[in-house]
């Protein structure tokens, strides 16, 4: 069973929300819980399935827990600053790619299931825990030269539901995903989808399993040898087939189909029509199976 905390969508529960309350920047991360059990780090996706090449990263969370205290960490894992080049990074069971042993890599640390106090309350508060805890891990990173910044999420206070569309609109202009909106008073609820956190995203979006793969053709009808479009199932029987899919990753998808049907994939969508069927489907990622 998934052990970390998920959020409902604004959209439907805004009005649960109190103020002030905090607004996070949102990014295309993949989520990441560390523990550190017994001197052994490990690294786990939402579902609770293990992530691959990530020993690298243990000198980091064995520090913070013999000097800051927590031996749980609720984390994004980012490289390149793309889910797709995340996304590879932690599913190689066969090492890590060549393209990615020097890139850009963070964690964002988003909290600490362990930690009891109320997200945001004066000098006595998890936030603050947080922020404490990060500085420690960016500290370090940078002492031992490892190619990989530690930070929590860019964060803005907000007042009103109004405040909060604001703040939302502004961090869709400079290219981020979404918001994630907070209520000071929350407490981490591991496992549970809480509304004291509630995501803010320009489209809907949908999952379900990968059926099949359709290779790209250019304007000429020419074969292209990568996956243009992937045909999704949905729980409720329903299809869809969503094209954009980064020309890397559709190489992959093309030349290695039994990895990816079977799978579980997300893709974004304007609406629904009245058939059932989902307008401009655009493929997002591939993600954990749901449990």
């Amino acid at each position: 069973m998934p052990e970390l905390m998920k959020g409902h969508k604004w959209s439907e529960h805004s009005h649960k929300m109190t103020y002030p309350c905090s607004v996070q920047v949102k990014t295309d991360e993949i989520r990441c819980h560390v523990k550190v059990q017994g001197g052994v780090v490990t690294y786990l996706s939402y579902a609770g399935k293990p992530l691959h090449n990530m020993q690298i990263f243990d000198p980091i969370f064995l520090r913070l827990h013999r000097y800051v205290g927590p031996s749980e960490f609720d984390t994004g894992f980012e490289v390149n600053g793309n889910f797709n080049d995340s996304y590879r990074w932690v599913r190689s069971s066969r090492g890590l790619p060549e393209d990615l042993k020097v890139e850009s890599v963070r964690f964002i640390l988003f909290d600490l299931p362990e930690c009891p106090l109320e997200y945001y309350f004066g000098d006595f508060d998890r936030r603050t825990r947080i922020e404490a805890v990060a500085r420690h891990g960016a500290a370090y990173t940078l002492f031992v030269c490892l190619p990989t910044n530690f930070q929590t999420p860019e964060e803005h206070i907000a007042s009103s539901p109004e405040e909060v569309q604001e703040l939302y609109s502004q961090m869709i202009e400079q290219g981020h995903e979404g918001a994630m909106v907070k209520s000071h008073s929350h407490t981490y609820e591991p496992g549970k989808r809480s509304y004291g956190w509630l995501k803010i995203k320009p489209e809907e979006d949908a999952d379900g399993v990968v059926e099949y793969v359709h290779e790209a053709v250019s304007e000429s009808g020419e074969p292209l040898g990568r996956a243009g479009s992937i045909s999704i199932r949905m729980e409720d029987g329903s299809l869809a087939t969503p094209h954009g899919i980064a020309h890397e990753l559709g190489r992959d998808m093309f030349t290695n189909p039994d990895n990816y049907v079977g799978q579980w994939a997300e893709f974004k969508y304007m609406e629904r029509d009245r058939q059932g069927g989902y307008r401009h489907p655009r493929f997002h990622r591939m993600r954990e199976a749901k449990k």
